[in-house]
């Protein structure tokens, strides 16, 4: 309960939040405020005879208005229910000013190579148009050297399109004055379906010509611009979506990521650290997408890029862009990849019984506490709006500094990392409840779905200690939560300090932690024990060490930002997969079962299920392997074994089926190109130098070809670094 015990707790206090995860009950009203802005609660003390409720989280005492006068200890709006605890208002609708519907500006790269992806783009585009809903504005830009902005009205004879030039940005001033009939490009989706679908039908190859060994020109920076002012124009304050379809990297304009030549190579993380002649115009990039963030989310619009390309885009200096208007990243090598095309269905899920989308548009989400916890900041697919209040903490973790972010797109899976700092409450306070040892917090989300706009409240209590009592507090250690909140926390340090620094801090912050709440002997290794709460957490620091999110080896700048969006978006579960993947055996001689991630589940007569959210893996052991070349899985006399395959690929069918996005499925045995995408996860506690058979013995198992330090051999480490401290 005070801030020196929350500094040696060692792991920030915090929790996850995902604002839209699930049906809440519905009330036809206004909520009902405080004046220090949070909202009638079950924890709120209710005067029913002077018709007075006191706040929990301020304690202020306010009266009930008019149409709450019947309200007694047998009549009790549905907000008072303990088992309400979150709520969702729907607002009236004011019929003097309607809300507008949202408007989707649909950006579309026409520079493709082939005559297959052409097809493959099409038909992307118009299952995104076959998806929209009823109420939805649409407008359509495509660009290659140059941006066209497409008539939609169908007021000409011929379809039009005005074009601008890709090499500079196109503002809101720029769109008023070319487009002085606005009408003509922004229109209602069932007006312009037919006028959208011809012009998606009928899109060709970019008309300028890309010579020989050179990259098109491609100006997809002053597209997204283009996309942005107009919404600025036409939709202000009004949730609306910038859907951008790419095909290649950005080499005209604002935004560019590199020249049209291909003797000029794409940049990779060690040309962004060394600013490199080939990282040239990462700043000025990177400044125009912060740019282009700030004027969407200021209205309340979202960045979304749907990627299909085998190589680099330009998506990592458009991450502000995208991850602080909550936007949604996909990514393929082929327009017609079938886990593209279903996460891009996914991505306009509508609410059950209403053509209208599930996600939330244009989203505040404010967090109000008790004096004697604040709120540090948040991590995830937000922005903070500066606004100020009693529940801010001094020290910042994440955005911080204030009590309100804004995201403009929110759907079921979004989730926030919120960070809390202890606080010593003022002296002369006291509770709403005497004698109460809880402290509250209320997460306020206000958002549109349609022409509605809605306030979901969630209100929860924490049972605050006056006396820090470290092996009591191991008892309430959440392990899975821990882990995703560190990962988030070392993921948002990557963007401003060095890797090897976010490294270091990860390892310190584990040692200790270990150190806090394991029981040792100093300087005896062998006597370390931690609590049950806290034994996995090692294990995820580990593989969180050697994920892909903070190892940048191997992969493109593009890949990572890919990764980290993602991961700075996921619930619990998902974000714990992110860090170390779940693995599962298949054996015809014993149950199905969950399995260590270790190199040792790898047995010859197995079949072994990976799932590490963004791929699942079915991997083949030698044997196994050997049988089905030898078509026994197709032979009716071993009709057992092909019964037997039957099993472990329908649990990833399962898997792949049931996320958002969809992952890549991959079927592998050993020595296949992608079983790279299995052995690189696991834990290498034998390798090829540690499997070395003696002579006259034959190698037991599975090795893996790596110079990682295994599992163990970090624990041993840990240990002796953990039990020096002091």
């Amino acid at each position: 309960s005070n801030r020196l015990d929350g500094t040696r707790m060692i792991v920030p206090l915090g929790c996850l939040v995902t604002p839209l995860n699930a049906q809440a009950c519905e009330l036809p009203y206004e909520p009902l405020r405080c004046i220090c802005s949070a909202i009638l609660n079950p924890y709120c003390q209710i005067d029913y005879r002077n018709k007075t409720w006191a706040c929990a989280l301020c304690a202020n005492r306010n009266p009930f208005p008019p149409h709450y006068a019947a309200v007694s200890e047998v009549s009790m709006p549905a907000e008072l229910f303990e088992q309400y605890n979150t709520v969702e208002y729907k607002l009236p609708a004011n019929p003097q000013q309607p809300r507008p519907a949202p408007v989707f500006v649909l950006v579309v790269d026409a520079c493709v190579d082939t005559d297959e992806e052409i097809a493959g783009l099409r038909a992307a585009v118009l299952l995104a148009l076959n998806k929209m809903p009823d109420n939805a504005r649409v407008c359509l830009i495509t660009f290659g050297a140059t941006v066209q902005i497409h008539e939609l009205s169908g007021a000409t004879e011929y379809p039009r399109s005005l074009v601008l030039r890709g090499s500079s940005e196109i503002t809101p001033q720029m769109i008023q004055q070319q487009m002085r009939h606005m009408d003509r490009y922004v229109c209602s989706f069932s007006d312009a379906e037919f006028s959208i679908t011809s012009i998606i039908e009928e899109l060709g190859f970019d008309a300028w010509p890309a010579p020989k060994g050179h990259r098109n020109l491609r100006c997809t920076g002053a597209a997204i611009s283009a996309a942005s002012s107009i919404l600025e124009v036409v939709a202000p304050q009004t949730g609306s979506l910038v859907l951008t379809f790419l095909s290649g990297v950005c080499t005209e304009g604002p935004g560019k990521v590199v020249d049209t030549s291909r003797a000029n190579m794409m940049r990779h993380h060690a040309d962004v650290r060394d600013k490199t002649a080939a990282a040239q115009y990462w700043d000025a990039s990177c400044a125009f997408y912060e740019k282009v963030m700030h004027q969407m989310v200021r209205h309340g619009h979202s960045l979304n890029v749907f990627v299909a390309c085998l190589d680099q885009v330009g998506v990592a200096e458009m991450k502000p862009a995208i991850q602080c208007s909550g936007g949604v990243l996909l990514g393929c090598e082929s327009w017609t990849a079938p886990h593209f095309l279903s996460s891009l269905s996914r991505f306009f899920k509508s609410r059950e019984g209403v053509n209208v989308l599930e996600a939330g548009l244009n989203a505040t989400f404010d967090v109000i506490t008790s004096p004697s916890w604040k709120v540090a900041g948040v991590i995830g697919q937000c922005v903070g709006t500066g606004k100020k209040s009693n529940s801010i903490a001094e020290v910042e973790i994440g955005m911080g500094g204030t009590c309100q972010w804004t995201s403009s797109l929110l759907d079921s899976a979004s989730t926030l990392a919120v960070y809390f700092e202890s606080a010593q409450a003022p002296p002369n306070w006291i509770p709403a409840k005497p004698s109460d040892p809880n402290r509250y917090v209320q997460f306020i989300t206000k958002y549109e779905s349609g022409t509605d706009t809605r306030i979901r409240v969630t209100t929860l209590k924490h049972l605050a200690r006056d006396k820090t009592d470290f092996p009591a507090l191991a008892k309430d250690f959440d392990q899975l939560a821990a882990t995703v909140l560190i990962a988030r926390m070392a993921v948002h340090k990557t963007d401003s300090t060095p890797l090897f620094d976010v490294l270091r801090w990860l390892d310190r912050t584990t040692i200790r932690l270990v150190s806090r709440f394991g029981t040792y002997q100093k300087d005896q290794p062998q006597t370390l024990q931690l609590p049950r709460e806290l034994s996995l957490f090692p294990a995820f620091m580990y593989h969180l060490r050697r994920s892909a999110c903070l190892q940048i080896f191997n992969s493109s700048p593009d890949e990572t930002t890919i990764l980290r969006i993602l991961l700075v978006k996921a619930p619990c579960d998902d974000g714990v997969l992110m860090v170390q993947p779940a693995l599962y055996s298949y054996s015809m001689n014993a149950a199905p079962s969950a399995v260590q991630l270790d190199i040792s589940a790898v047995l010859p007569d197995n079949v072994l299920v990976m799932d590490t959210f963004y791929d699942v893996v079915v991997y083949d052991g030698e044997t196994i392997a050997a049988w089905k070349e030898m078509g026994y899985d197709k032979d009716p006399a071993y009709a057992h074994f092909a019964e037997f395959l039957v099993a472990p690929n329908a649990h990833a069918e399962a898997l792949v089926a049931n996320r958002y996005p969809t992952p890549k499925f991959f079927q592998v045995k050993k020595k296949d190109p992608n079983a790279r995408i299995f052995l690189n996860r696991i834990n290498p506690s034998r390798t090829h130098n540690s499997a070395a058979p003696q002579p006259g013995q034959q190698q037991q198992g599975e090795a893996v070809l790596t110079d990682d330090v295994s599992l163990a051999m970090f624990v041993d480490h840990l240990k002796k670094l953990a039990v020096q401290q002091q």
